[in-house]
């Protein structure tokens, strides 16, 4: 059965073969690193199941306070194992993500992904996330940029009656 828990340091070393998917966004260990300094129990890890616990996905976000702005949580990266998609696993990792994101006071989740990404873009519109805007040449791809989507899902708030 699949179990899932907040990343630990030592999960870093065991995520290479989810990192080097090619829907992932590649990021430096100094990147993990900085998360789990700033952002602490904000990512998770799918183990499955036997004593091998192999990574099936993962997910680290970030709580953002800005000044002048309502604070939001951010997906900085999402990923799921080719033979484990498909399974609700990214809907799990979005939804706890979405929770935490909330009991923290948060007044929405972004995130940013490639135009070209349909599945992705499948996933989250069926999550509720809408598109909120388009960055041009977002990813530094060579020879040619890619743009990307910024989605949102607002945190549905009572109204405050005055």
């Amino acid at each position: 059965m699949t179990s899932f828990r907040e990343m630990r340091f030592d999960d870093l070393f065991k995520i290479n073969s989810l990192v080097f998917d090619a829907l992932t966004e590649v990021y430096s260990l100094t990147f993990f690193v900085k998360h789990f300094l700033e952002f602490p129990g904000l990512s998770q890890i799918a183990i499955g199941p036997g004593p091998d616990g192999r990574p099936m996905g993962y997910i680290f976000g970030q709580y953002q306070v800005k000044r002048n702005q309502d604070p939001y949580g951010h997906v900085a990266a999402l990923t799921v194992s080719p033979e484990y998609r498909r399974l609700g696993l990214a809907t799990a990792l979005m939804d706890f993500f979405f929770m935490v994101s909330d009991l923290k006071g948060a007044s929405y989740v972004n995130l940013f992904m490639r135009i070209s990404n349909r599945a992705a873009y499948q996933l989250y519109t069926s999550l509720g996330y809408a598109h909120r805007q388009t960055f041009l040449d977002y990813y530094p791809d060579e020879p040619k940029p890619e743009s990307a989507y910024e989605l949102r899902k607002y945190v549905p708030r009572p109204m405050e009656v005055q």
